[in-house]
């Protein structure tokens, strides 16, 4: 018996040794002729059932795990094993259930806690996964995947500081992980707009593993955002090679739905949809093409019966309601449209709360509008004559400044159909320079950040961003800078670049007001999610700006939105006389321009003007009167009708 039980042990050892090698089949060979011979032998089928699952025989796995769980129901990890067959055959609630019991039979099992936060993870019940995760941590402090899962469910839940916190364990354990370089990638794109760090970690990945797909689809994520739509569809097409998924389906369907090819992007998402695909992003991509379909209808009870029967995050679920509020609003459902609009903004205003102390960039939500009340007497014009100009003559930057929402995109889509311009987007330098000019005071956007200024650090800064222009294009005569918010920082543009081109979009309050609080903006702009705040926040860019012309000698050319629309000709003469470029009738035809555009007003920018969005407000004046209220105080030359 003895000398049995020793040949028993020493074939054991070699099938784990084979196993730990990798040799799966030549280790399941030697586990099937020990437990055809040794059935009472329960750990050695439990073994075998995990050869077969990790060999993807899931049925072999479920078959012997279930028998060893009928033979012995008090054997918590058969339970175990026959939950992650289950859960591999699709069986989700069955698999569940059996991780439940392994965990009531064994409190102290790691794996069984490991593997049911997996399940949830993968079904969406993130709450539930980090209550498992951080029980497999707490009886194993160094498990590194748990650690890392653990991180990537807290970076969905938009839990930062938690996140940060079980991301760090895992950096010292394994700090070149490309699952981990992945979640420290989808960290920072929680931030600010700053898309450096997330593309640094996960091209780190990606170098690591060229065929790792997390990092490829990441990869296209960011570069969507960048937005550099080739790069973004160059990555999501090297997934889709490594893994014909409908997730990336639906995303490069929603680059061809950017890009106003429409007719390629539906060929894509119709499919998906009719199969029953209902993942966020198809939805989403389906919902936004049915308006050039008119198929908005059966958009509209997709989305709202996937809402009923889906768990979605919180990031998701307010753009679908933000989505339905867009669909409700095209077909005039005025009420309904709001009744989503206001149910998005009520769940970003808690995300972006989460959110708002993990971002450097939170001077947008600081407006104070008693400090700019005190700008004329504390920082007069003969403060701003007193102050040094950098030696820089350059002409080449065109900044469009305004309020966001105020025509700022279509300013710059008008410019760059002009061949000696091009634009650049909302770029973040001058926001950046103010900051570093400043003394690194995040938030301090008044004049005092500019009191020690010196010559040298305003050449400088002003060689600085001309290196950023250049990286957009080294032969084009202008680029166009069309960071909205950059009416901020107006007197620091004056000091760097005195002979700048600066067009100020004036659009009526009410109307910039309702289209903000109708979009999306994140954590920086809390205040777009509240109607009293969002009114604050115009009537301190009112005043900034009136402060500007009162004290700066710089040109300021206004471009009226509504005049715009309405002499469009006159309008785009003035402009391009005003930033000294030759007339060309290509920006008359600016919705032709082909360039990629990934702010709000992407699809508008691809048609001809129209006056639809003119008094727009008036469509949901019952349900604005806290704005309305407080705008009633703006300046005349901003209100327009």
């Amino acid at each position: 018996m003895a000398k049995s039980n020793v040949l028993i042990r020493s074939k054991l050892k070699k099938a784990r040794e084979l196993q730990q090698s990798g040799q799966l089949h030549e280790a399941k060979e030697v586990y099937l002729k020990l437990y055809s011979s040794n059935k009472n032998q329960l750990e050695i089928g439990l073994e075998l059932a995990v050869i077969y699952r990790k060999l993807g025989e899931f049925k072999q796995t479920e078959n012997i795990s279930k028998k060893i769980v009928d033979s012995n129901p008090k054997f918590a990890a058969a339970h175990h094993i026959y939950g992650s067959a289950l859960q591999c055959l699709g069986h989700m609630s069955a698999a569940i259930e059996e991780y439940k019991i392994a965990i009531k039979l064994d409190p102290q099992y790691i794996n069984a806690h490991y593997f049911l936060g997996n399940i949830y993870q993968l079904t969406n019940q993130y709450e539930l996964a980090v209550s498992c995760f951080e029980k497999a941590v707490e009886l194993s402090p160094n498990f590194f995947e748990a650690l890392n899962n653990l991180a990537a469910v807290l970076i969905e839940l938009r839990n930062p500081f938690k996140a940060k916190k079980y991301i760090d364990r895992a950096l010292k354990l394994q700090p070149n992980a490309n699952q981990l370089l992945c979640n420290l990638a989808d960290f920072y794109l929680m931030g600010s707009g700053d898309l450096d760090k997330p593309l640094f970690y996960a091209k780190k990945a990606y170098n690591n593993d060229p065929n790792f797909i997390d990092a490829i689809k990441l990869l296209g994520r960011i570069y969507y955002q960048t937005p550099d739509y080739d790069k973004a569809l160059e990555y999501y097409q090297k997934a889709y090679d490594i893994c014909k998924d409908n997730e990336i389906s639906g995303n490069i369907a929603q680059i061809l739905e950017r890009r106003g090819e429409f007719d390629a992007a539906n060929k894509l998402i119709t499919p998906l949809i009719q199969s029953g695909e209902r993942s966020f992003a198809i939805i989403l991509t389906y919902s936004a093409l049915s308006r050039k379909f008119n198929n908005q209808q059966k958009a509209i009870e997709i989305i709202e019966s996937t809402m009923k029967e889906t768990t979605f995050d919180k990031p998701s679920l307010l753009n679908l309601h933000s989505e339905l509020g867009k669909q409700y609003d095209t077909l005039k459902d005025y009420d309904n449209a709001f009744l989503n609009y206001q149910k998005a903004n009520q769940l970003e205003r808690e995300l972006n709360q989460e959110m708002e102390i993990l971002t450097e960039i939170i001077d947008l939500n600081n407006t104070n509008k008693e400090d700019i009340a005190k700008w004329p007497t504390d920082y007069p014009e003969k403060f701003w004559k007193n102050l040094p100009i950098s030696d820089n003559e350059s002409s080449r930057p065109i900044f469009v400044i305004g309020m966001f929402r105020s025509g700022t995109t279509l300013c710059e889509q008008i410019l760059s159909s002009h061949p000696d311009v091009i634009g650049a987007g909302e770029l973040q330098d001058i926001n950046f320079l103010s900051k570093s000019i400043g003394g690194g005071k995040s938030h301090d956007q008044s004049p005092a950040s500019l009191i020690n200024v010196t010559k040298k650090k305003l050449n400088d800064a002003a060689n600085s961003y001309l290196k950023t222009l250049s990286s957009h294009s080294t032969d084009s005569k202008n680029i166009v800078d069309k960071m909205p918010a950059n009416f901020f920082h107006v007197g620091l543009i004056s000091r760097m670049f005195p002979n700048a081109h600066i067009v100020h979009m004036i659009r009526d309050p009410r109307d910039v007001c309702l289209s903000m609080y109708f979009q999306r903006f994140g954590p920086q702009m809390t205040w777009s999610t509240d109607q009293a705040e969002l009114a604050d926040y115009h009537l301190a860019y009112q005043q900034v700006m009136q402060y500007w012309s009162e004290v700066l000698d710089i040109k300021i050319l206004d471009v009226v939105y509504e005049d715009l629309m309405t002499d469009q000709e006159t309008m785009t003469r003035k402009l391009l006389d005003f930033c000294d470029l030759e007339w060309n009738e290509t920006c008359l035809n600016f919705h032709k321009n082909k360039r990629d555009v990934n702010t709000p007003s992407y699809d508008q920018v691809r048609k001809p003007l129209y006056t639809k969005s003119v008094a727009r407000w008036k469509n949901y004046e019952a349900h604005i009167k806290p704005l309305l209220t407080k705008l009633e105080t703006s300046s005349p030359k901003f209100l327009r009708n």
